[in-house]
């Protein structure tokens, strides 16, 4: 049976928004009197939901506030830098285009909130591109499990073996394996070993489309 959909992660493929992430993060708990590096963030949170980023903070530094606040302040201060700053990831435009001239059905499925979501679609006008737009803050598990992913297929009404995944983060990818989707990453470290067993791997969404051109043409 041949695919029918791709199905998009959001943060670091659609919107280069982990910069966003990480200020965020940083500055909530300096107020805290804790403070971390971007390189913590990365390797600690990338990929994960909202309530699981909170929680493990503040588990791991016996913060004050609960996660609930943590939580609240960290989309207020991601929302906001998106809605004044976000730009979308290079080649977006043309991968979008792409996959739907080719009869593509597109979805997202991230680990972001609803808030999230609003504040990326609205900056980048994405409103009219996907079929399927799903949160991981709406299930009960976010990624790595898989869900997210169970949850878009449900909705597009389609197989595993129908769709294609792009992602970014190993936490992602993940899930999107253990959901048994074949994924592409595209990614700055595409080139790590723990992407090994994705379906291609490329630095930019442009590479990407480049060489899936054959099949999209």
């Amino acid at each position: 049976m041949s695919v029918q959909a791709v199905i998009f992660d959001m943060d670091g493929v659609i919107i280069d928004s982990e910069g966003f992430w990480q200020r965020a993060q940083i500055e909530v708990l300096a107020k805290q009197g804790i403070a971390i590096t971007v390189e913590e963030c990365e390797s600690t949170t990338k990929g994960k939901r909202i309530d699981d980023i909170a929680r493990l903070w503040c588990e791991r530094y016996a913060l004050s506030i609960s996660s609930r606040q943590v939580e609240v302040q960290i989309v207020a201060r991601v929302c906001a830098a998106i809605r004044s700053e976000g730009v979308a990831m290079s080649g977006l435009d043309q991968a979008l285009r792409s996959f739907r001239a080719a009869g593509y059905r597109l979805a997202l499925a991230t680990s972001s909130c609803k808030q999230i979501i609003e504040a990326v679609f609205d900056r980048l006008k994405l409103w009219d591109w996907f079929d399927v737009v799903c949160s991981a803050d709406e299930e009960p598990f976010g990624k790595p499990h898989p869900a997210v992913y169970h949850k878009v297929m449900f909705k597009l009404g389609l197989e595993a073996r129908e769709c294609r995944v792009i992602e970014d983060s190993l936490s992602g990818f993940t899930a999107a394996r253990r959901a048994k989707i074949e994924t592409f990453v595209v990614a700055a470290d595409y080139q790590d070993v723990k992407f090994s067993a994705a379906l291609g791997r490329y630095p930019t969404l442009e590479e990407l489309i480049d060489a899936l051109q054959p099949a999209l043409a």
